[in-house]
């Protein structure tokens, strides 16, 4: 069964080339662009992985900070433009990457969270 992650972007193409990346290496992957988004699709989508940005517009990091309370074992994969600010704001996360992040790094990055 493919890991299943769930991308949470607001640059609607890096969201739409991060999924098509991701798809294309085997993994299941549901999007959003704004973390009420992310947490309906949570309603009914368990993903294996987290990977946000950590500057969404409005709200910031509140998704990975739930789910860390709420699913502590699941991986969180951030994104940024600021990877020292990035995780000063999330503590919690498992990886910080900077952005622009070459996709071998962040499938590998990502096929490293065996679940």
């Amino acid at each position: 069964m493919a890991q299943r992650i769930l991308v949470v972007e607001d640059t609607p193409d890096l969201k739409d080339l991060l999924e098509g990346v991701l798809r294309h290496a085997g993994f299941d992957v549901m999007s959003a662009s704004t973390n009420s988004q992310a947490m309906e699709i949570l309603e009914k989508f368990y993903p294996d992985i987290l990977l946000t940005d950590c500057f969404l517009s409005g709200a910031g990091p509140m998704l990975a900070q739930v789910l860390r309370r709420s699913r502590p074992e699941m991986p969180i994969v951030v994104l940024s433009g600021d990877p020292v600010t990035a995780r000063k704001m999330l503590p919690e996360a498992n990886v910080v990457l900077g952005k622009p992040v070459a996709t071998a790094e962040l499938v590998q990055t990502l096929r490293g969270f065996v679940v």
